[in-house]
């Protein structure tokens, strides 16, 4: 009654445009008026529903996960939940162009992250039927599972929109960055993004894992076992 690793993405996309400024508008590269943030940088999710599988037996489950160290190897493994996700991000630049010098106060004008789910899928095995104490003792398990992964994402979702928020490293409007192209100011733009979540994301692999392997112990898979008599 293991849970398999999920498969972790990270995808990036730029879009941007520029406006170009001629006389004196041009050289205002002071700022302006303060910004609101939690319109600049949007933190989403999509959710999507776990989708149940009864199809496969325990052999089959079992070389599902043929990847992935088990927790214990000399049980049978009856149940298994498999999630993948995805963290896009994708922004949009504005720039003004300064004169005499060419230079450009670009900034973000949003930055849309989307940290989402696109797989839940849980199997149990067919050799269990529907209904039966062992099938409903598997499937409170993986649910187990299922509600883990849903509530460490919920956490780091909110953590990943309060930091973009509170992060004054990269540019908006009100506190725009100078640089000699437009391209450079994109291109640092995407790496303080990057900069503000990575380390977040990386924080949710761990503890997602963690707190995954918490129930899949020897002594909660007796535990399990013990509830019922039809194994």
């Amino acid at each position: 009654m293991s849970r398999r690793a999920g498969l972790w993405a990270w995808i990036l996309a730029a879009t941007g445009w520029a406006v170009g400024v001629n006389g004196p508008a041009g050289a205002q590269c002071g700022g302006g008026p303060p910004v609101d943030r939690a319109a600049v940088f949007r933190v989403t999710n999509t959710p999507i529903d776990p989708f149940y599988h009864h199809n496969l037996t325990t052999a089959q489950i079992e070389g599902l996960q043929n990847s992935v160290k088990l927790t214990s190897r000399n049980l049978q493994e009856p149940g298994l939940t498999a999630a993948e996700q995805e963290l896009t991000t994708s922004y949009q630049c504005g720039a003004l162009e300064t004169v005499p010098h060419r230079r450009y106060c670009v900034w973000a004008d949003s930055v849309e992250v989307d940290f989402s789910y696109t797989k839940m899928d849980v199997y149990i095995s067919s050799q269990y039927p529907e209904g039966s104490c062992a099938y409903r003792a598997i499937l409170a398990h993986e649910n187990q599972h299922v509600d883990i992964n849903q509530r460490v994402l919920a956490k780091y979702l909110e953590l990943m929109r309060r930091a973009l928020r509170r992060d004054r490293t990269i540019p908006t409007k009100d506190r725009p960055l100078v640089t000699a192209s437009f391209k450079e100011g994109q291109d640092i733009i995407s790496q303080r993004v990057q900069r503000v979540l990575r380390p977040l994301y990386r924080h949710y692999q761990k503890e997602v894992l963690w707190d995954n392997r918490m129930i899949d112990t020897m002594r909660n898979y007796r535990r399990i076992q013990d509830q019922c008599t039809d194994w």
